[in-house]
């Protein structure tokens, strides 16, 4: 299984935690926040499409009560699975990007807590 390295203080991370927490993965030792990188990711869908097409073209000719839904369903075991391990075995970090500041709620009409907030007046 490859490692990944953390972009800023070079530690590695590994690649079971990047492929799980791909959108939000924090730096053991710096805290950064980084992400797989959008290479990464292409690569493993194409890879997983790829597997994808050859699971739908190997199991189509399946007869049975099942042999129409026998071929998306090996496609869709084999895309997941595939480019999983894609990910596994590629994954380069970058920089994640900023989180949103959340804001205080500002309640309408300045009526407070104890204002008109129920339904009957």
């Amino acid at each position: 299984m490859a490692v990944c390295i953390c972009p800023h203080c070079k530690t590695e991370i590994s690649a079971a935690l990047a492929a799980a927490y791909s959108n939000d993965i924090e730096c053991t030792k710096c805290k950064t926040r980084l992400e797989v990188a959008s290479g990464s990711r292409a690569i493993s869908s194409f890879c997983g499409l790829g597997a994808a097409a050859v699971a739908w073209k190997l199991s189509s000719g399946s007869g049975g009560d099942l042999g129409a839904v026998l071929p998306t369903l090996y496609a869709f075991l084999a895309f997941g699975g595939v480019s999983a391990l894609v990910v596994l075995l590629t994954a380069n970090l970058s920089n994640a990007p900023a989180l949103p500041a959340s804001e205080p709620v500002h309640e309408a009409g300045g009526h407070g807590a104890a204002g008109h907030g129920g339904g009957h007046h």
